[in-house]
């Protein structure tokens, strides 16, 4: 079984990764929520991996998979590269390709857990002697409660914040929290995608009313440091939609003010940014064992810890500093590879979930794999599949190619492109069908949280064109439907009421569509609800 820890929310300066393995057994208890991020009865035993609290849930949502991996990421495949195993006849796991495991480097995930919650991988920030002042300036980036467990000055800051020392001052940063923890129920959920938090507003417009004394303060140099990250990074960053995420543009906005060989920072950009708002909805980390490549396209290959350091670089600007957070990111990878799934809090009906396994066994096992009450015993194929074949927005798996090939280049003559490599076109751009542990909790669904429920990724006639949740509340779920409440309107976030604009996901913009994945269209009703109850045994 894979270690558990406490729950814990993931930095809003980290790019998504992805997930990692979970158990399938029916009923247990759950985390995470995903509205106001009250923390108040979480958990700290490293051995639970959950935390009662409020938060959110994140992604995910496909159809089947040929097994060919083993739940611990090891496995084999057939010697094409291809699927076709024994035990599933011809499906769309047929035009999928194999990505192979590539070895990853070793760690300890108890220490990593600390380093997540104590180090500053994160350098920047505000001093702890500012923090009081700052804090009410910065709204929905700062009012998260702190996380039960921590001791010192971090028990004193909200959870997705990490206090540590650099040069001899005190620094408040970000940590992955901010991104990778969401509540379900009430509980507060490590390594689930975070899927309430406003990105609509610009961080640098909120730091600029921050008045500083005109005193000597230690620190003062990693916060003008970090002012001047948010100013390059807010006006980029700005959301469409509460909920989505900025990972994709975070990521290419810190490489495109770099030099690639030194990691030099200049405030001017030095290569061109796209100009579109690309929505993402952060993956749970528990996938990430299970998945040979990382990231929704699959672009991320080698070992993992290159791209998820790169995601947190918000002002390591020398390679020297690269390699001290090195020295024990491997651990907090470590630590991102042992989280485990939660179980489903909320009644099953036993008898239906057995006739939706058959099902989901066959239409959607050859492509997204097998569950078992032994997570040693889950299957997983790692499957690349063509755009034509998964039809989903094409606009994050052509990133690396069309959009930005020359960002990639920059990536893989970097210093971090020496321990993972970006490979987006490799052998094709398009998108891995996901694992699906856990992932009832994951929504709202596809890459860029464009579905509510699993029950419409498994029926594409009904997907609403424009919708927004009905509340940020993580004990009101669907458990029919398998998603957050929402309601659907008539009209997108043009004409809509200002106060409700940011609510909206519009599908019309661009890299927000909410077409492919039809796989599940040619089920009945009774179809449909039987896999969408064993779906919540997962």
């Amino acid at each position: 079984m894979s270690w558990r820890a406490p729950a814990v929310f993931s930095v809003s300066l980290l790019l998504a990764a992805c997930g990692d393995a979970g158990g399938s057994t029916q009923g247990g208890t759950s985390d995470g929520d995903g509205t106001s991020g009250d923390a108040g009865g979480a958990t700290t035993d490293p051995s639970s991996g959950a935390a009662s609290e409020t938060s959110e849930v994140s992604d995910a949502g496909g159809s089947g998979s040929a097994p060919t991996t083993t739940g611990d990421g090891t496995g084999t495949s057939s010697s094409s590269g291809t699927t076709g195993e024994d035990g599933f006849g011809p499906g769309p796991w047929d035009q999928g390709v194999y990505i192979p495991a590539e070895p990853q480097k070793d760690g300890d995930p108890a220490l990593g857990y600390e380093a997540l919650l104590t180090k500053g991988y994160v350098s920047c920030g505000v001093p702890w002697g500012l923090w009081p002042l700052v804090k009410p300036f910065i709204g929905g980036w700062a009012d998260r409660p702190p996380l039960p467990g921590r001791t010192g000055k971090n028990a004193e800051v909200p959870y997705h914040w990490n206090v540590h020392n650099k040069n001899g001052a005190d620094i408040v940063s970000q940590n992955c929290l901010q991104c990778h923890a969401g509540s379900f129920d009430g509980q507060l959920i490590v390594g689930l995608g975070t899927a309430d938090f406003d990105f609509t507003d610009d961080i640098s417009q909120m730091f600029a009313n921050v008045w500083i004394p005109d005193i000597p303060i230690p620190g003062l140099e990693e916060f003008t440091r970090f002012l001047n990250r948010t100013k390059a990074l807010g006006p980029a960053t700005v959301m469409h939609t509460v909920g989505t995420n900025p990972a994709e543009i975070i990521a290419v906005t810190l490489v495109a003010h770099r030099d690639r060989h030194t990691l030099e920072w200049y405030d001017e950009l030095q290569y061109p940014l796209p100009e579109m708002v690309v929505a993402s909805d952060p993956p749970p980390w528990w996938r990430a064992k299970k998945k040979h490549a990382l990231f929704y396209n699959g672009m991320a290959r080698g070992d993992h810890r290159g791209t998820m350091m790169l995601a947190s670089a918000l002002c390591t600007d020398s390679v020297a500093e690269a390699e001290q957070i090195d020295g024990y990111f491997h651990h907090i990878q470590a630590f991102i590879r042992s989280v485990q799934a939660p179980k489903y809090p909320l009644a099953i009906d036993a008898a239906l979930a057995s006739e939706g396994e058959s099902l989901f066994l066959a239409n959607c096992a050859g492509c997204h794999g097998t569950y078992a009450a032994d997570d040693a015993q889950d299957t997983y194929p790692n499957l690349l599949f063509p755009l034509d074949v998964v039809g989903t927005d094409p606009v994050v798996a052509t990133a690396g190619t069309e959009y930005a090939p020359y960002l990639v280049d920059w990536y893989n003559e970097s210093w971090y492109g020496q321990i993972t490599r970006m490979e987006p076109g490799e052998p094709f751009p398009g998108y891995m069908a996901p694992p699906l542990d856990g992932v009832w909790a994951t929504g709202p669904f596809l890459h860029n949280g464009s579905v509510p429920t699993i029950e419409l990724v498994l029926d594409s006639t009904k997907r609403p064109k424009y919708w927004k949740r009905v509340d940020y509340d993580s004990t009101h779920f669907d458990e029919d439907a398998l998603g957050w409440p929402f309601v659907e309107l008539p009209y997108g976030q043009i004409g809509a009421p200002e106060d409700e604009r940011k609510f909206i996901y519009d599908t019309t913009f661009i890299a927000h569509a909410n077409s492919g994945h039809t796989f599940g269209d040619h089920l009945t009703p009774e179809q449909r609800r039987a896999v969408l109850e064993y779906l919540k045994t997962l």
